[in-house]
């Protein structure tokens, strides 16, 4: 990734237009010039001119965006919003260090080793003295507020539980660690992120279950850690080029005809996000594009690949209404945006509603709701108000992180809508 300095090409292709504000989801709430991309670029040109300091204001600035790319979508001029973000974070990160607790989470994620499981099974055990059960919710509210982990535990904000045991550890995926000798079907890898294996197991065994049915020999490598997306959002170049690498050696140990995922944020870092941190190393070029030219969204995967369409089982208590909500990462950064809307179509005994706003931000992204939760919950104030106007029983999604923020937006702005991923309808 080229250092901040490199992008005054960029800075200087902004005319000015103001395009950027019309589709900002930060903008839209705020209604502050420096909340959208022509704001921000004015700040960072001024900063690199040496006209403004990295102040506390400065980096504020910069840090209330969710890098849902709706800008660069929508520029005219084809600037490169996303890129000269994300550089502007990693030069913060440079000059000023990370949040200790940041810190300390990527560099165990880059190798888990004993430090995660055990952290997040202690956290697991003892969740229940901080938070409770919601009712009629799937998920956890705050018993009391805990100032040290901030936006973490918001007031009234519905968290998710953590998984018992971590899909990667359940015994019937470690099973699935060594691959077939004879495979009957194409050679799949699952790819799981941080949110399906400490979060929801369940999307990933109702992911491995849609793949075999569709014909799939599915791998599921052991040794696979974070994707690099969150450190990459917060500045942490370096964390995430090691968890690139890691995860390059891990897949590249089997023989594959895809790797898959079922996370939108994980299937962008795996796409593009392996080449912008590894090409820089010549020797790996090879290796990164060979490994990123297999990776697979499933909605992708069954819809192309493995023709799954019109096979989806549905849902208990079908026939139900389901609106789709499009991710920023799988719709507007991949172009997959189709695919899931024909699985979903073709699920017995579902009715497919599109929503007013499918494709706007549902806030969650850049690190957003960690950092300014109150922001980042007020922009999914529109998505909920979208959804209710549906009269959907069900909102579904392909990106875990949407799937966190619309259950808590759900349950804070009272819609009825349940949550879900497109593997679950099928």
């Amino acid at each position: 990734m080229k250092p901040l300095e490199e992008f005054k090409d960029e800075l200087e292709k902004c005319v000015r237009c103001g395009t950027c504000r019309s589709v900002c989801p930060t903008f839209r709430v705020l209604g502050r010039e420096t909340a959208c991309a022509r704001g921000k670029l004015t700040l960072i040109g001024s900063y690199l001119g040496s006209e403004i300091p990295q102040s506390d204001e400065y980096v504020r600035h910069i840090k209330e965006c969710t890098l849902c790319g709706a800008c660069k979508g929508s520029c005219p001029n084809g600037v490169d919003t996303t890129g000269v973000f994300a550089a502007a974070r990693a030069d913060v990160a440079k000059n000023k260090g990370l949040p200790f607790a940041a810190n300390l989470i990527f560099k165990n994620l880059v190798s888990p080793g004993k430090t995660v499981p055990l952290a997040l099974k202690l956290a697991s055990r003892f969740q229940g003295i901080f938070l409770k059960d919601a009712p009629a919710e799937n998920g956890l509210l705050a018993r009391f507020p805990l100032p040290l982990v901030g936006a973490v535990m918001a007031s009234n904000r519905l968290l998710p539980p953590l998984a018992g045991t971590p899909f990667l550890d359940l015994p019937e995926v470690k099973g699935l660690g060594v691959p077939v000798a004879h495979p009957s079907g194409p050679r799949v890898a699952f790819y799981a992120g941080c949110g399906v294996n400490y979060l929801m197991p369940n999307v990933g065994s109702a992911s491995i279950d849609v793949l075999k049915r569709a014909g799939a020999t599915v791998i599921v490598p052991q040794g696979q850690v974070c994707c690099g997306m969150p450190a990459y959002s917060t500045g942490d170049l370096g964390s995430a080029r090691e968890m690139a690498l890691k995860n390059l050696e891990v897949f590249e140990a089997h023989s594959l005809d895809y790797i898959v995922t079922s996370c939108a944020t994980c299937g962008y870092g795996l796409k593009k996000l392996f080449r912008d941190l590894l090409f820089e190393v010549p020797e790996l070029r090879a290796r990164v594009e060979a490994f990123s030219s297999r990776v697979r969204d499933i909605t992708e995967l069954l819809a192309h690949d493995l023709d799954f369409t019109g096979k989806g089982r549905g849902m208990a208590g079908s026939p139900v209404r389901v609106t789709y909500h499009d991710p920023c990462h799988l719709g507007r950064a991949q172009g997959v945006r189709d695919e899931p809307r024909e699985l979903i179509a073709g699920a017995q005994g579902v009715e497919l509603k599109e929503m007013k706003h499918p494709c706007s931000c549902c806030g969650l992204g850049g690190g957003l709701s960690l950092s300014n939760y109150d922001l980042s919950i007020e922009i999914t104030r529109r998505k909920a108000e979208s959804v209710r106007d549906t009269g959907a029983d069900v909102v579904v999604t392909a990106c875990p992180g949407c799937m966190v923020q619309l259950r808590d937006a759900m349950h804070r702005y009272g819609v009825k809508a349940k949550v879900a991923h497109v593997v679950e309808l099928l």
